[in-house]
């Protein structure tokens, strides 16, 4: 990995503003993702407070020329395009300001282009979690179903967020997504209601706030020294954990948590989660360790034009 400096850093957090500004306006819903996003990773500095950091005004041009090395290029890039894709359609702006990150990226090998970017996004490569459930239904109750599910997948997480590679980081972030994603919809049919992936996102994700700026301040973080490792699994743990919980809550309640209350049980379900991880730091480090070699592997293999893009998604799946 190319060293990354302060400035760089800065620079980068700055451009996903920009980003999340892309239309014009900043959102309440998306200032408090952000500021809840920056504070986890402890960005704000004793000159720059969050606060500053969001009200700022830049010229993309010259963020972009303050970030120099290519690691933080393509976590950069990679990151805007999250932003612009997972959570729904790209708008007109937001392309425009991708398409300009997009022309600084001139060396990027393959994890940063997009048509890399929009298979991982469209490749459920993950088996859905919904068939394990419905086949542990036979034997156990509801209760114990989903709460053995969401540990399960809490662990699971956790260990995809720890991965220290930056450029490969993108693919375990979008994973986690998808696994978090079909833990709430497993969750809502134990409760009788039939729920598509995009239903959720629009109907609960972003109502607790949870939703493509994650993932991209998630992926940024593995710039940081030092803590991109213990934050992804961390707030990998913490958060899918939130989800699991506040699912359980909101549908056995008929779906009808409003936006506000389901922000402020996923908020104190987060607090539970973190408690929760650190019980399990050592169990989760093992199966890191398990699991590092497998992924070393399989990423010299893609590298090295070993393995073709699909055939790289697949041995991922078999491994995970």
């Amino acid at each position: 990995m190319s060293a990354v400096n302060q400035e760089e850093i800065l620079a980068s957090f700055r451009v996903l503003v920009a980003m999340a500004q892309a239309d014009g306006k900043l959102l309440d819903q998306e200032r408090q993702s952000l500021l809840e996003a920056f504070s986890e990773i402890h960005l704000a500095q004793e000159t720059l407070s969050i606060e500053d950091l969001l009200q700022e005004e830049h010229d993309i041009n010259q963020l972009l020329s303050q970030i120099q090395s290519e690691t933080a290029r393509q976590l950069v890039y990679q990151s805007a395009h999250m932003m612009a894709y997972v959570d729904g359609e790209c708008s007109p702006e937001e392309q425009a300001l991708l398409s300009q990150i997009g022309g600084t990226i001139t060396q990027s090998q393959l994890w940063g282009k997009a048509d890399w970017l929009k298979k991982l996004e469209e490749s459920n490569y993950q088996a859905t979690i919904g068939e394990r459930m419905r086949t542990l239904t036979q034997t156990q109750s509801r209760t114990d179903v989903i709460s053995d599910l969401i540990v399960d997948m809490s662990l699971m997480n956790a260990v995809l967020g720890a991965f220290p590679v930056p450029l490969v980081a993108i693919a375990f972030d979008l994973l986690i997504y998808w696994n978090q994603l079909d833990l709430a919809q497993a969750i809502g049919e134990q409760w009788g209601y039939r729920r598509t992936r995009e239903d959720l996102k629009q109907a609960f994700m972003k109502s607790i706030g949870f939703s493509g700026l994650r993932i991209a301040t998630s992926n940024l973080a593995k710039l940081i020294p030092y803590l991109g490792m213990a934050y992804g699994g961390a707030t990998a743990y913490g958060t899918t954990w939130a989800i699991g919980k506040v699912s359980n809550q909101y549908f056995a309640g008929g779906g009808t948590m409003d936006a506000q209350a389901l922000r402020d049980t996923f908020k104190a379900a987060k607090q539970e989660g973190a408690r929760q991880y650190e019980e399990q730091t050592e169990v989760i480090a093992a199966k890191q360790a398990e699991l590092s070699p497998k992924i070393q592997t399989l990423q010299e293999g893609l590298q090295r034009g070993e393995l073709t893009e699909s055939e790289y998604l697949e041995r991922l799946k078999q491994i995970l």
